[in-house]
């Protein structure tokens, strides 16, 4: 049983990380794109481009004030674990219940997921994408109903939002993971690089076919995103030296 749990995590891990160089790759293409591909002058609005990319922003922060339901879905489930706590004949095990805070559990083994605002403990992934999103969706109707002009600024903000939405996909590397608020930081500035990345790709190359391009990968994304999070948690509940603890897979 252990031997398989191991290799099951082993195998998402290696998955994980497949579709992180695959979201890399896809990152280096739309630059390739938005800066060569030229198939002749196309005449459409990029109004309903922004309304998708809007959508998805929505959709997301959403989601980051759900977090509970979000983890059923995606990682760790935010049970009773005092159920747990009974084998089949009913009765009491060793194994102890584990709190939860910030839909993390209370083991101390999460101080890189989670932050402290005003003594409550809000988990810094989905306050993150939280920030990120209502950022964009501002910036997104800022710049869809034309109160400022970024034309000029639009190479700038083309490879600044290129360079967010990196450090976005490379945040569970081991060196960018070291506190709650770096976690925090490198979620909010994932989703605000997208809208700065659509911007770019919008005034620099302005093609439908490069546009939706961008929002697919972007789809993409997001869910690299939360494949390397659910990794990463299981990651930390086996590594945990705890042998009471029942998030702890036995």
């Amino acid at each position: 049983m252990l031997q398989r749990r191991r290799r099951k995590l082993k195998t998402k891990s290696l998955t994980s990380w497949i579709l992180t160089v695959v979201s890399l790759l896809c990152l280096v293409f739309i630059i390739v794109l938005t800066i060569s591909y030229r198939p002749g002058e196309e005449f459409h609005s990029s109004q309903f481009v922004t309304l998708i990319f809007m959508i998805i922003c929505s959709l997301g922060a959403t989601a980051a004030l759900l977090p509970s339901k979000c983890s059923r879905i995606f990682h760790h489930t935010q049970v009773d674990h005092t159920q747990l706590l009974r084998s089949d004949s009913g009765i009491e095990s060793d194994r102890k219940p584990i709190f939860w805070s910030g839909h993390h559990p209370t083991c101390g083994c999460y101080v890189a997921h989670v932050v402290q605002i005003r003594s409550k403990t809000y988990c810094a992934g989905c306050i993150g994408l939280l920030t990120g999103a209502l950022l964009a969706i501002a910036g997104n109707l800022t710049y869809s109903l034309q109160i400022i002009s970024v034309a000029e600024e639009a190479t700038p903000l083309f490879w600044a939002g290129s360079f967010l939405v990196l450090l976005g996909l490379l945040q569970y590397a081991r060196p960018l993971m070291t506190n709650g608020w770096v976690h925090y930081l490198l979620n909010t500035i994932f989703v605000s690089g997208t809208f700065l990345l659509l911007v770019g790709v919008i005034e620099i190359n302005g093609t439908l076919f490069v546009e939706a391009y961008f929002l697919l990968i972007l789809l993409f994304w997001i869910l690299t995103r939360v494949a390397l999070s659910n990794v990463e948690h299981q990651r930390i509940c086996r590594r945990c030296e705890s042998t009471s603890c029942v998030c702890r897979p036995k």
